[in-house]
């Protein structure tokens, strides 16, 4: 069991990382400010240099945080199945659900997607961002020994593009996501359920 003082340090940096997530959902990625994560934390801006060197490390740990968490949760299961489209309808399943019950970590994903765009935040974000694709690419393809190629990556970004693409434009729309529909476009392609006959 850890010291008081290691306890205290942890609750602290988990106490800003909560404050990160709750801000960045209500108020974006670029309005929220280091003093206002530490203000919503109720601690002292010097705290926040004690665990973090910048916000750019801060949003850095918050994804790692959240793709560490789907793994754990649920990308370990998607790695089962016996045929690649098995694989695949598990991790859209799964990215389905999280992101069903993690609002806050689909905003976060899209709003570290749009600052690496405008080419902010490559120092670490960038590494992040890489190896949540490794982590989906090796579910997909080789599994964890080999090295993914261009292609596992290329389908594990296609795959967590359209997951999270779908359910932001749908909420952004005020409309449930449905299940099944990325599933069904990225493996059978675009044509409406009328015409699959």
């Amino acid at each position: 069991m850890p010291d008081r003082r290691v306890r205290r340090r942890e609750r602290t940096r988990r106490s800003l990382l909560d404050a990160a997530t709750e801000l960045i959902a209500t108020r974006g990625l670029e309005e929220t400010r280091v003093e206002d994560v530490t203000q919503a934390a109720d601690l002292g801006k010097g705290a926040f240099y004690n665990y973090f060197d910048s916000k750019e490390t801060l949003v850095s740990a918050l994804f790692s945080e959240a793709v560490e968490r789907l793994d754990r949760l649920y990308l370990h299961d998607a790695s089962h199945g016996s045929s690649f489209a098995e694989r695949f309808r598990a991790l859209v399943r799964q990215h389905e659900e999280f992101f069903a019950a993690n609002p806050a970590v689909l905003q976060l994903f899209h709003q570290v997607r749009g600052v690496l765009l405008r080419g902010a935040g490559t120092g670490r974000l960038q590494p992040s961002v890489r190896d949540y694709l490794v982590r989906v690419a090796r579910r997909l393809g080789r599994g964890a020994g080999e090295p993914p190629s261009d292609e596992d990556l290329d389908l594990a970004a296609a795959l967590v593009g359209a997951v999270a693409g779908y359910h932001s434009f749908r909420v952004a729309a005020g409309l449930a996501p449905r299940k099944g529909t990325v599933e069904r476009v990225l493996l059978e392609g675009v044509r409406p359920r009328s015409e699959s006959a």
